[in-house]
């Protein structure tokens, strides 16, 4: 059977700043975790605030969980040279045992680039010894051209695709990528973030176009129908991320 997670993202309704300034994550993520276990999701991809600036209690209780940690959404930045927030991350990561971490440079592409981002990834890697690193290589970062992207993920790193990559996109991520694709993100923000059972068509053309070029990784649900909206409450988005899982699970198994 299919991996899929649900990103811990889905359930922050100030992932973008919209609620407080003063603080990043406002959801308690643990008192969730039944939920998404009952809902029928193999493990979380787990956004970095909710961990990284969690008390004690929180996070003890994140990795009690019987529901697995399989990603650490990391934002970490890779625009600076100075490692001490990469090396800070890692030792982070490293106290949830998670196997994979996604990573992002911003936007910034400097003069030098893909070298420097080169360096700074193999540094960071060596920190995480025995964890799959995962580029998220996405439109308006420094790593969205595919061509560049790939020669700086030989530095140790694998990536992952999303669902709102047109078919051409996609096929050119698996042509520069090939077998580092290893994840997935679910995520239609770009098209409005409808219902997936609203675009079932689309995504089993997109699914199947993946597999058809090899792709045998996991699943991560990131952005489900009514994020930013009125609605974008953790109770909203776990019952519509309940219903997504069961279309993305079929379309998948």
């Amino acid at each position: 059977m299919t991996t899929i997670n649900l990103g811990t993202i889905v359930l922050e309704p100030n992932r973008w700043f919209g609620v407080t300034n003063d603080q990043w994550a406002t959801t308690k993520i643990s008192g969730w975790l039944d939920q998404v276990a009952a809902a029928g999701f193999d493990g979380i991809e787990l956004w970095e605030p909710h961990f990284r600036d969690a008390d004690d209690d929180e996070r003890q209780a994140i990795l009690d969980h019987l529901l697995p940690i399989n990603v650490y959404n990391s934002y970490v930045g890779f625009d600076d040279d100075d490692d001490a927030e990469r090396q800070a991350a890692a030792r982070q990561i490293m106290l949830t045992a998670a196997p994979k971490v996604k990573w992002n440079t911003g936007a910034e592409r400097e003069e030098d680039s893909p070298g420097v981002y080169a360096d700074r990834l193999r540094r960071f890697a060596e920190a995480l010894p025995g964890v799959e690193l995962v580029c998220e290589c996405h439109d308006g970062s420094a790593m969205d051209d595919p061509s560049v992207a790939a020669g700086v993920l030989e530095a140790g790193s694998n990536a992952l695709f999303h669902t709102h990559d047109d078919l051409d996109l996609i096929r050119a991520k698996f042509d520069a990528y090939g077998s580092r694709i290893t994840h997935v993100h679910v995520n239609h923000l770009f098209t409005g973030s409808p219902k997936l059972g609203d675009i079932r068509d689309e995504l089993a053309t997109k699914i199947d176009l993946a597999r058809g070029l090899g792709f045998e990784g996991t699943w991560t649900l990131e952005f489900v129908h009514g994020t930013g909206g009125d609605q974008d409450q953790p109770e909203a988005m776990m019952a519509q991320a309940a219903e997504d899982l069961a279309v993305l699970r079929e379309l998948l198994d």
